[in-house]
C-alpha cells in the first residue's frame, strides 16, 4: 500500500474493513511504515514516496553493497560480513568488543579535523544498519601473497608476529587504521594503540616490534622504517582499477533514513529537529538511541535486540560541535577518541591544564576500537541506566565541573550538573552538549584523576576517582572553596564524598591532623557494595589510598622525600626485548631462524579456520541449552517457546541418541561424562540439549528461550576448601608415592617447616572457541567431521560411539587451530559428538559453534591446586625430606587429572632424597577441568618454588642462596629414578647471575626500597628442570613424493596450533632429502592418513613428528639409493622420475612409539631473573625486566622457538598475576564468563625489558637433531614474576614491622597484592 506527499493522499485505507486512517501529522517521506488499523486491528504496512532512504549502502574494499530491510536491527557488521561470505578473514569471538579479533577500518567523520578519516572499529559492535555511507576495509582489502601484501601484513609476518594466526588480521587492521590517520607515528603512539586485540600465542613482543618498526623514532634494531601512506593503502577502485581515492560512496550529508526491519524500526535523522520529532512520536514506546553501540559489551540488557525502535544519531551534524571560548563545548556525538585527540592537542592551554590529566586517564578507558566508536554521551547514558557502572567519563567530567545541556521535543534546553543528570528521567530527552569550564592559573585549582584496573590496558576500574581543589599554598595548603571528590566503584549510589568535601572547606590540608581527619571522614562514608566481585576491603582501602595520593601530590612541600613516591603513579616506558640464539648455517634449513611457512597467509587473513569454511548447501546451525544451576535434577524441559521461533527446526537431547549409542564423550576415561545431561546436573553451564536452526543467531536465541525447571536443588561445591570440608573426593584416582622415608627425615631435621600454597584455575582463552562441522556421508551411515580438535583419533571414537557406527565410517580432519593450549584435547569431543548427532538426525550438514560465553561456562579449564606441605631442612637450608598433600580441583570428573604425573615435576631443580606424596582428587560442581599448557608441571614447579621461598624466610636467608644450595648436580637421581647425566643447572644459574648483573641489581633495589615508602621493587631468580617424556606418544607420519615434479606432501599426525609444527616438519624434510622447502606441502590431518595418532600436546608433538619425517626420509633414501648409484649427478626431479620408472615406492609411513626406562626422555633446563615494581598504595605493579636463559639444545627453528618461549611466559604471567575466575555461590554460575571481568595479559602487561637467550653450544644428545622442546617450560619459569612481586611486598611489610612469612597464592591480582601489603589509613601521613 503506497501513499505520497499530497495532503489529499495522506489517508491510508485499511484493506480489510476499508476504514480511512490518517497518518501522524508531519511530512511523510520515503520508507516502509507499519501500523495497526484502529477499527479492526489489521496489521498494515505502507510506503510513502519522497527523499527518505529505505535501504543502506556502503562499500567494502571498494565494492558497493545495498542492504534492504531483510535483517534484524541487531545484526552486527561482523555477523553480516561472515554470513554473506564477504570477509572470513574478519574473525569473531567475544561479540562484545573485548577480544578485538573482529577489527575492520571505516572512514568516518572526524569532527576535530572536520574531515573524514579512517578508524579501526570493532565490527562485532557496529550495527549493520548504521553503516550507511561508510567505506569499510577488511583484511582482504589490503593485500595477499598472490597480488601483493600490504606493508603492515608483510612486516607482521617478517617479525614472527603471527603464531596461530587467528588474531593477526585484527592486529594488521589496527595498525592500518593508525597509519591512515598518522602516517609517521611515534613508537609511543603505536604502543598506546595496541590495546585492542588479545593475542594468547605470541606474548605481544614480536607484534609490538613489527608495528613500532613503522614509527618515525624506531631504532636501528627494528628494521623497516616509516613508509608512504600510498604504500600502506594499496586498495584499488573496483570502477577504475586505480588506487582508491575514497570518493566513491559520497560521504557527507546523507538523507534521513527510515526502515521497517524484521524486528524493529530503524531511524536516522539528520538534524536535532528531526530527532526530536521522531522522539515525540515514539516517546511512549520502547526505543533506544544508537551511536557506537559499545554499551552492550558491558550490559546485555541494552542490546539493540531489546528495542522496538532504534534511532541512529550519527547523521546529526549539530552533535559534533566543538567550541573553545570562555567555556568549552563538546557535542554529544564526539567519540572518546575525538575527546582524547582534543585533550592531547589542547593540554598546553594555560586555562585547560587539566586536559593533560584527562588525556592520560581517557587513554586507559576501553580500547582503541571501542574509543573510536563510542561517544561520551553514550557512556553517561550507560551510567544513567546502570548506576553501578564505573564510568570514567562521568568521573572525569564531574571532577572538573562539567555541565550538560539536555534537550527534548519541547525544544527547551536544560543545564544540568552530572549529579542532577543521574536523577533526571531521560525518557524523551537527549544529551546535546557538555560545557567544560576553564581555570586561570591564578585560580590555584589542583585537579587529578585516577583509574586503578585489574590489567594495565582495556579493563574497567576497580575504583575511578577524581579530585578538584582550589588550594592556597601560601597558607599551608588551605582549601579555599568546596572541593570535588568524585568516586565510582564504591556503590551504585556513591558518586561524591559529600561529607569529606564539606569537612575540607577552609581547612589547611597541609596540617597532618586535617589529613587524618579527612581520611577518617572519608572512611566513614565509604560503604562498598557487597555484591561487587571485588573484595570490599580492597575497594575501601583503595579509595582512601587514591585520596592520599592526591594529597601527596597537591601538598608536595609538606611531604618527606621518602613518602613522595606515593603521589606518583607507576611510570611505564616503552617496552623492548632482545633475543639471542645459535644457528648453524651448514645445517640449514635445520636450525635456520625463519618465520612460519604460512605467516603471510595468516597476516593477510587467507588461512582458513574451521568456522571460516563456507557453509555447505542446506547447512544448519546448532546451540547448546545450558543448565542455570550447579547441583540439581532436571524436572522439566519446556521447549515450546523456542520451537515456535521462526527458523528453529528441532530440539535434541539424550533421548535422541540412537539405540546402542553412548551418551559419553570420554569413553577412555574412568568416569562417564555425558554429552547431554540425562537428568543429573553436575555444574552450572552443563549442556542439557541442543537447538538446531537455520542460522546461528536463531539457534543461540532459541537456546536462551528453553525453560528448564529443576528439583533437588542444592548449594554447589565450588572451592577446594569446601570440597575438603565436605569430603567431596574421587577415591583412588592416583596412588601415594614414597621415595625414601620422608617422615623420618623430617622428624630428624633441625628445622621443620609447615605451610600451604594454592593456585586457582585459568581459562585457556583460545581465540577460536570450540567448533565442529559435521555432514552425513553419501551412504547415509557414516559421518564427516571437521573439528577444532587436538586429538582427531579421540573425536573419531566418540562420534562412532554416540552414533553406534564403526569408527571406519567416521572421517575426522583438521587443518589448523586458532589456539588450543590443551582445551581441545578431550573437550572438543562433546561438541563434535553433539554436532554429529544433529547431522545424523537432520540428515544435513550441521555447524556447532560455541559462542565465547558458552565456551567459558561449559568447558573445563586449568586444574586448581591446593598443597599442604611439611619440610625438613638442615640449619643451612639443605632439603632432607618433604611430605606433601596435593589437592586437585577436578570439577565434576577426574578424567583429565594428572595427579600421578605431577609428582615427577615436583622436585623442579632441587635434590631431596626423601619424599612422601599424597594426591587427592576433589570433586566440585564445575565443568570437568582439563589440560592447560604445562598441566602438571606448572603447579608442581610453583609449589616447589613456594617451599623454597618459605625455607628462606624461616632461615632469614636470600631465597637464591637456598635455591643454589639445593640445585641438582650431575649424576644425582630424581624421585622418578632418572639419573641426571646431562645436568647443567649450576652453570646456568651462574651464567645468568653474571649476565643479568643480579648482585648489583639487588643492591640497587635495596637502596630504592630504603629511599621509597610507597614504591617497592623486588627481584627473583628461579631455575627450572622440566622433564620431557616421549613414552607412549604415537604419531602416524605419512610422506609421499610425486613422480611428476619431485614435490613432497606430508601428513604428520600433529595439529598446527601456532607452535610452528608444519614449518619445522618442512625444514627437517628439506634437510633430510636435500630439497628446497618450497617443494614441500603439509596436508591437513585426517583419521585416514594419520590414524591412531595421539593428541597434540605436552611440548613433544613437533619433535616426534620431525622424528617420524626423518625415519620416512631414511626409508625413501634407502629405496632410492640403488637407482641414484646408477645415475651421474642427477637432479632431484630426475632421480624421482627414474625411481618411479623403476617401480620404487615413493611413499613412506612411520609410526612413532618411543619407550624410555624412566618417566622422562630428557630434561630441559633454564633460569629466569625477573624484577618487579610495586605501587604499595594501590597494588598496581609492573614487570620492569625479565632475563631468561634457556637450554633449547640446538633449536630446529630458533625464531619460532623464541616466539614459543615468549608466548608461554606471558600466558604464565596471566596465570600468576591477572586471570581470576569467580562463581556465584548459590547457583555455581561463572560470573567471569566474558571479557569484561576475565583479563588475560595485553601488550602493556608484558615485561618492559624482555630478554631471552638460548644457551649456545648445547646440543641435546637425546633430542631430535640435537634439539629440545620449548612449548611449555617457559610458562613454568614465569612464576618468577610472582616471587619478584612477593619480595617487593615483603619490603613494604618490613616498613611496618610485619616482615614474617606469608603465602602469596596465585593469581596475585592487584587487589590481593594490596591487601597483603597491609595498607592502613594510619600509615597515610606526610612523613615520619
Amino acid at each position: 500500500m503506497d501513499t505520497n506527499e499530497k495532503t489529499s493522499d495522506k489517508v491510508v485505507t485499511c484493506p480489510v474493513c476499508s476504514a480511512s486512517l490518517l497518518p501522524q501529522s508531519g511530512s511523510l517521506k520515503n520508507g516502509i511504515y507499519a501500523t495497526t488499523c484502529e477499527n479492526c486491528g489489521h496489521f498494515i504496512k505502507f510506503r510513502c514516496t519522497g527523499p527518505v532512504k529505505s535501504d543502506v549502502k556502503f562499500t567494502i574494499n571498494g565494492q558497493s553493497y545495498t542492504i534492504g530491510n531483510q535483517y534484524s536491527g541487531a545484526l552486527s557488521l561482523n555477523e553480516w560480513l561472515r554470513r554473506a561470505g564477504v570477509s572470513f578473514g574478519t574473525k569473531v569471538m567475544c561479540m562484545e568488543g573485548g577480544c578485538g579479533v573482529c577489527l575492520v577500518t571505516a572512514k568516518l567523520y572526524d569532527p576535530v579535523s572536520m574531515s573524514e578519516k579512517v578508524f579501526s572499529v570493532n565490527s562485532c559492535l557496529v550495527p549493520l544498519y548504521t553503516c550507511d555511507g561508510w567505506e569499510i576495509t577488511t583484511i582482504e582489502g589490503l593485500g595477499d601473497p598472490i597480488t601483493g601484501l600490504n606493508p603492515v601484513q608483510k612486516r607482521l609476518a617478517s617479525y614472527n608476529g603471527s603464531q596461530c594466526g587467528f588474531c593477526s588480521p585484527a592486529q594488521v587492521m589496527n595498525m592500518h587504521g593508525l597509519l591512515q590517520r598518522v602516517p609517521k607515528p611515534t613508537m609511543q603512539e603505536v604502543e598506546d594503540t595496541f590495546d585492542t586485540s588479545i593475542c594468547r600465542c605470541t606474548g605481544y613482543r614480536s607484534i609490538l616490534d613489527a608495528m613500532k618498526s613503522f614509527a618515525s623514532d624506531a631504532p636501528p634494531h627494528l628494521p623497516g622504517g616509516p613508509i608512504d601512506i600510498e604504500e600502506v593503502d594499496q586498495q584499488l577502485c573496483k570502477k577504475t582499477g586505480q588506487p582508491c581515492s575514497g570518493q566513491c560512496s559520497g560521504h557527507g550529508s546523507l538523507p534521513p533514513l527510515h526502515m521497517v526491519l524484521q524486528d524493529t524500526q530503524w531511524f536516522r535523522p539528520t538534524s536535532k529537529s528531526e530527532l526530536f520529532a521522531i522522539i515525540k512520536q515514539v516517546e511512549t514506546k520502547n526505543y533506544r538511541l544508537v551511536f557506537g553501540n559499545t554499551g552492550y559489551g558491558v550490559y546485555k540488557d541494552i542490546g539493540p535486540w531489546m528495542y522496538d525502535i532504534l534511532i541512529d544519531l550519527r547523521g546529526i551534524k549539530e552533535f559534533y560541535a566543538i567550541s573553545f571560548d570562555t567555556t568549552v563545548l563538546f557535542g554529544a556525538s564526539l567519540t572518546l577518541s575525538n575527546l582524547l585527540n582534543i585533550f592531547q592537542k589542547s593540554k598546553s592551554d594555560p586555562t585547560l591544564t587539566y586536559f593533560k590529566c584527562l588525556a592520560k586517564h581517557l587513554a586507559r578507558v576501553a580500547n582503541t576500537g571501542v574509543r573510536n566508536l563510542g561517544c561520551w554521551a553514550g557512556n553517561l547514558m550507560l551510567k544513567h541506566a546502570h548506576p553501578e557502572f564505573v564510568s570514567d567519563i562521568f568521573v572525569m567530567l564531574e571532577t572538573v565541573g562539567t555541565k550538560l545541556i539536555v534537550g527534548g521535543p519541547d525544544h527547551s534546553d536544560v543545564n544540568l550538573t552530572l549529579t542532577d543528570f543521574l536523577k533526571t528521567d531521560m525518557k524523551g530527552k537527549v544529551i546535546t552538549l557538555a560545557v567544560l569550564p576553564t581555570y586561570q592559573p591564578s585560580d590555584n585549582m589542583y585537579i587529578r584523576t585516577f583509574k586503578v584496573m585489574p590489567r594495565n590496558q582495556n579493563a574497567h576500574a576497580y575504583v575511578s576517582a577524581g579530585f578538584r581543589m582550589q588550594i592556597d599554598k601560601a597558607t599551608n595548603y588551605t582549601v579555599t572553596l568546596k572541593p570535588s571528590i568524585v568516586m565510582n566503584g564504591i556503590s551504585k549510589t556513591f558518586n561524591h564524598a559529600v561529607l569529606t568535601e564539606n569537612y575540607l572547606v577552609g581547612k589547611q590540608l597541609g596540617d597532618p591532623n586535617v589529613l587524618k581527619g579527612a581520611l577518617g571522614m572519608l572512611a566513614s562514608e565509604l560503604i562498598p557494595d557487597a555484591s561487587s566481585l571485588t573484595d570490599t576491603n580492597y575497594i575501601k582501602s583503595l579509595a582512601l589510598s587514591l585520596f592520599y595520593k592526591f594529597v601527596l601530590g597537591a601538598c608536595d612541600t609538606k611531604v618527606s622525600p621518602r613518602y613522595k613516591s606515593g603521589g606518583a603513579n607507576l611510570y611505564r616506558p616503552l617496552s623492548s626485548g632482545t633475543q639471542s640464539y645459535d644457528t648453524h648455517k651448514q645445517e640449514w634449513p635445520v636450525s635456520e631462524p625463519m618465520t612460519k611457512t604460512t605467516s603471510e597467509l595468516q597476516t593477510s587473513g587467507r588461512v582458513q579456520f574451521v568456522n571460516d569454511v563456507p557453509p555447505q548447501s542446506g547447512e544448519l546451525h546448532a546451540a547448546f541449552v545450558l543448565s542455570s544451576v550447579g547441583k540439581a535434577q532436571i524436572s522439566n524441559v519446556d521447549t515450546s517457546a523456542a520451537l515456535s521461533l521462526p527458523g528453529v527446526l528441532k530440539y535434541l537431547s539424550a533421548a535422541d541418541i540412537p539405540p546402542g549409542g553412548k551418551n559419553n564423550y570420554t569413553p577412555t576415561g574412568e568416569f562417564v561424562e555425558e554429552i547431554f545431561s540425562s537428568g543429573e546436573i553436575q555444574f552450572c553451564g552443563q549442556p542439557i540439549g541442543l537447538i538446531v536452526a537455520v542460522d546461528q543467531l536463531t539457534a543461540d536465541t532459541a537456546a536462551s528461550m528453553v525453560k528448564v525447571t529443576y528439583t533437588n536443588v542444592h548449594p554447589p561445591v565450588l572451592t577446594m576448601v569446601e570440597a575438603i570440608q565436605q569430603g567431596s573426593v574421587f577415591p583412588h584416582v592416583a596412588e601415594e608415592i614414597k621415595v625414601g622415608d620422608a617422615e623420618a627425615a623430617i622428624a630428624a631435621s633441625p628445622k621443620k617447616i609447615l605451610g600451604q600454597i594454592s593456585m586457582e584455575s585459568q581459562y585457556h582463552f583460545q581465540m577460536e572457541t570450540q567448533i565442529s562441522i559435521c555432514s552425513p556421508t553419501e551412504d547415509g551411515v557414516g559421518m564427516n567431521v571437521l573439528a577444532a580438535t587436538q586429538w582427531i583419533d579421540y573425536v573419531q571414537q566418540v562420534v562412532a560411539g554416540v552414533l553406534n557406527i564403526p569408527e571406519s565410517g567416521v572421517n575426522v580432519s583438521v587443518r589448523r587451530l586458532g589456539g588450543a593450549y590443551g582445551s581441545k584435547i578431550t573437550r572438543n569431543n562433546q561438541i563434535s559428538a553433539a554436532c554429529a548427532l544433529a547431522a545424523h538426525i537432520m540428515r544435513k550438514p550441521v555447524r556447532l559453534f560455541l559462542n565465547f560465553h558458552d565456551n567459558m561456562k561449559a568447558i573445563g579449564k586449568r586444574f586448581p591446586y591446593l598443597a599442604d606441605y611439611q619440610i625438613g631442612v638442615s640449619n643451612e637450608g639443605r632439603l632432607n625430606g618433604i611430605k606433601i598433600t596435593v589437592n586437585a580441583d577436578c570439577g565434576f570428573s577426574p578424567n583429565d587429572q594428572i595427579l600421578s604425573g605431577l609428582f615427577y615435576w615436583l622436585d623442579n631443580a632441587y635434590y631431596c632424597p626423601n619424599w612422601y606424596y599424597i594426591p587427592v582428587a576433589l570433586k566440585t560442581n564445575k565443568p570437568s577441568n582439563t589440560s592447560a599448557r604445562s598441566p602438571g608441571s606448572c603447579p608442581a614447579v610453583f609449589i616447589m618454588e613456594s617451599m623454597m621461598e618459605h625455607i628462606a624466610k624461616c632461615l632469614d636467608k636470600d631465597p637464591l642462596e637456598i635455591r643454589k644450595l639445593n640445585l641438582y648436580q650431575k649424576g644425582q637421581k630424581t624421585p622418578g629414578g632418572m639419573v641426571l647425566n646431562y645436568c647443567n643447572l649450576t652453570s646456568l644459574v651462574s651464567q645468568l647471575e653474571l649476565s643479568a648483573d643480579v648482585v648489583n641489581r639487588k643492591k640497587q633495589i635495596a637502596a630504592f626500597n630504603q629511599a621509597n615508602k610507597w614504591k617497592k621493587k623486588g627481584l627473583s631468580v628461579v631455575p627450572l628442570k622440566f622433564g620431557i617424556g616421549w613414552a607412549t606418544a604415537t604419531y602416524n607420519v605419512f610422506l609421499t613424493i610425486y613422480h611428476g615434479d619431485g614435490t613432497v606432501a606430508i601428513a604428520h599426525g600433529g595439529v598446527e596450533s601456532g607452535q610452528g609444527i608444519n614449518t619445522k616438519v618442512s625444514q627437517v624434510c628439506a634437510y633430510e632429502l636435500g630439497i628446497a622447502m618450497d617443494t614441500i606441502k603439509i596436508k591437513q590431518d585426517s583419521t585416514l592418513a594419520n590414524a591412531n595418532s595421539q593428541t597434540t600436546g605436552g611440548s613433544i608433538t613437533s619433535e616426534l613428528c620431525c622424528l617420524g619425517v626423518i625415519e620416512c626420509c631414511k626409508m625413501l633414501k634407502q629405496r632410492m639409493a640403488p637407482v641414484k648409484a646408477k645415475m651421474v649427478d642427477p637432479t632431484w626431479k630426475q632421480l624421482v622420475a627414474k625411481c618411479f620408472q623403476e617401480g620404487v615406492d615413493l611413499s613412506a609411513r612411520y609410526f612413532t612409539n618411543e619407550t624410555d626406562s624412566s618417566v622422562f626422555h630428557y630434561n630441559v633446563y633454564g633460569v629466569t631473573c625477573t624484577e618487579m615494581e610495586l605501587d604499595v598504595l594501590t597494588g598496581e605493579n609492573q614487570i620492569t625486566s625479565v632475563d631468561m636463559l634457556y637450554d633449547c639444545g640446538e633449536s630446529i627453528n630458533p625464531e619460532i622457538d623464541i616466539g614459543q618461549a615468549e608466548g608461554a611466559f606471558v600466558m604464565g604471567l596471566g596465570y600468576w598475576l591477572l586471570e581470576k575466575l569467580q562463581f556465584d555461590s548459590k547457583t555455581g554460575e561463572n560470573l567471569t564468563a566474558g571479557t569484561w571481568e576475565y583479563k588475560p595479559p595485553m601488550g602493556k602487561d608484558i615485561p618492559i625489558s624482555f630478554n631471552i637467550k638460548f644457551l649456545k653450544n648445547a646440543p641435546n644428545p637425546l633430542g631430535v637433531l640435537r634439539s629440545k622442546a620449548v612449548g611449555e617450560p617457559p610458562l613454568c619459569m614465569s612464576c618468577s614474576a610472582l616471587f619478584g612481586l612477593k619480595h617487593a611486598m615483603e619490603a613494604a611489610r618490613r616498613d611496618i614491622s610485619k616482615d614474617v612469612f606469608f603465602a602469596l597464592n596465585a593469581p596475585a591480582t592487584v587487589e590481593a597484592v594490596q591487601l597483603q601489603c597491609l595498607v592502613d589509613p594510619s600509615q597515610m601521613v606526610y612523613g615520619p
